[in-house]
């Protein structure tokens, strides 16, 4: 059966819509510091260049610098890389060449760069759209596998896909649609387990909808089109119509977005948005939780904004509604608020069924709430010390487990008399927002002799909404 490729506009538009922001993920400064990153990102994740590539320019600065490079020094420098010992040589001599052919200046067509040592087409062509906007779409493994599932080549090589690419796209959608493509390849479309319930352009993808075996899996991903049964393993309920540009100021909102299919939506997130783990390397950061950029914010165009009220500001809230930004602000003080918000949050973002879905699984969890139990002091922070007191979400799952939370009001800052006033039987340290370790358990067992002091992943305990569930399940664990 013939694969059927998606028109390219309707496709370039929705992957325009979905990454606005897209653009080469390897820092650099000029087309010589990008040559270097290109060649260093082989077999490497662009995330480790750009880790190692600050020291590497510091001590070769340029063309000349690198050319005469002592051979191990360079090897240690770019050893995180891996497969430094050829990539040393390449550098050394690359620089070489540009030095002895072109006088120290990284030429600007693809025939000049390709005779570099260790340039193929591929860097070149990263080189030639990147730092001299010549439009040019070389396919990495990202595009190659995406440009495969979404019918738009046959090819088995690199360079059979991008021929085939070129052909169908205009020139100069070229150098856009190499970064769109690759962000697709990485937030939605995985090698292993592709997200087609988040993805944006599931309709046109004749993998995706079923139509077609995965080319490189040789399963049947996505929903068959003829009986929108489900078929193989597509992850969660597909989501419907709803905002394409959602920013996340709350952490555990941002990691059950993606847990919902999201993921190709998140336009933003903070600093301390950390989950799933490859979010810090493709969504980008509008700065902390109490203090975010808003006009990196409004550079997002976003058509939802999400925030919590302890999370975040009201200063921030405010100067988002004054900018007509739509906002979803939420509440989160106890595990009905989560029941609630569930609810809320799969309606503002076009998956009600996943947000149903969540309602009920925590629903199931809940049951009557004993009034008596073991006085329970959970604090998150030290110097000074302050503790989750009654009020708050984390207080109600320590509840919920039959403890009772102790504390004079919700967030108290407390002094060293008041940890022994509070008489606590069970104080529970989680890892996080304060890191709490060994030695800050023993310190408290010797100030606190009668209580039972108990390190906890302050992640599960935390983190309403995303991981309330497993909160649960380890407070309840204590009990036993």
């Amino acid at each position: 059966m013939a694969r059927k490729a998606p028109s390219p506009t309707p496709l370039s538009e929705r992957l325009k819509a979905a990454y606005p922001d897209a653009r080469c993920a390897l820092d650099h400064l000029d087309p010589f510091q990008l040559v270097v990153a290109t060649v260093l990102s082989a077999q490497c994740t662009d995330a480790r260049v750009n880790l190692t590539t600050p020291a590497l320019f510091r001590r070769y600065p340029g063309p000349a610098a690198l050319a005469g490079a002592d051979l191990g020094e360079l090897e240690g420098l770019i050893r995180s890389t891996g497969f430094f010992h050829n990539k040393a040589r390449n550098l050394k001599a690359m620089a070489l060449a540009l030095v002895e052919r072109h006088g120290g200046v990284v030429p600007d067509t693809l025939e000049a760069l390709s005779a570099l040592p260790g340039v193929g087409q591929k860097t070149a062509n990263v080189v030639l759209s990147n730092a001299f906007g010549i439009p040019a779409l070389p396919v990495d493994t990202h595009i190659f596998r995406v440009a495969r599932r979404l019918g738009l080549s046959e090819g088995t090589t690199p360079e059979k896909v991008e021929a085939d690419l070129c052909r169908r796209f205009p020139r100069e959608d070229w150098i856009d649609l190499h970064h769109q493509l690759i962000l697709h390849g990485r937030r939605v479309c995985d090698a292993r387990k592709p997200d087609c319930a988040g993805c944006v352009v599931r309709e046109l993808c004749p993998t995706g909808m079923g139509r077609m075996a995965d080319p490189h899996t040789g399963r049947t991903l996505g929903t068959a089109a003829s009986t929108g049964k489900a078929v193989g393993d597509a992850g969660p309920a597909a989501p419907g119509p709803g905002p394409l540009r959602i920013i996340s100021l709350v952490p555990s909102v941002t990691e059950l977005l993606a847990q919902w299919g999201l993921a190709s939506r998140l336009a933003g997130r903070t600093d301390f948005c950390v989950e799933p783990r490859w979010i810090r390397n493709t969504v980008p950061s509008m700065g902390g939780t109490k203090n975010p950029d808003v006009a990196r914010i409004l550079s997002q165009r976003p058509d939802l904004v999400i925030l919590e009220r302890d999370e975040n500001t009201l200063e921030t809230a405010r100067a988002l509604e004054a900018a007509g930004v739509p906002l979803l602000v939420l509440e989160i003080r106890s595990l009905k608020d989560c029941l609630r918000a569930f609810r809320r949050l799969g309606a503002a973002v076009g998956a009600p069924g996943a947000g149903r879905a969540r309602e009920a699984s925590l629903r199931a969890l809940l049951g009557p709430v004993r009034k008596k139990g073991r006085r329970t002091l959970t604090l998150i922070w030290k110097d000074p010390w302050m503790s989750a007191g009654p009020g708050t979400y984390v207080a109600d799952v320590v509840r919920q487990a039959g403890l009772l939370p102790v504390g004079p009001e919700r967030y108290p800052v407390l002094a060293d008399a008041d940890l022994e006033a509070l008489s606590p039987e069970v104080v529970l340290l989680p890892s996080e927002p304060y890191r709490f370790t060994r030695r800050h358990r023993d310190e408290l067992a010797r100030r606190l002799p009668g209580a039972e002091v108990i390190l906890v992943d302050g992640r599960a305990l935390t983190w309403y909404l995303s991981r309330t569930e497993e909160a649960l399940a380890q407070v309840a664990s204590l009990t036993l």
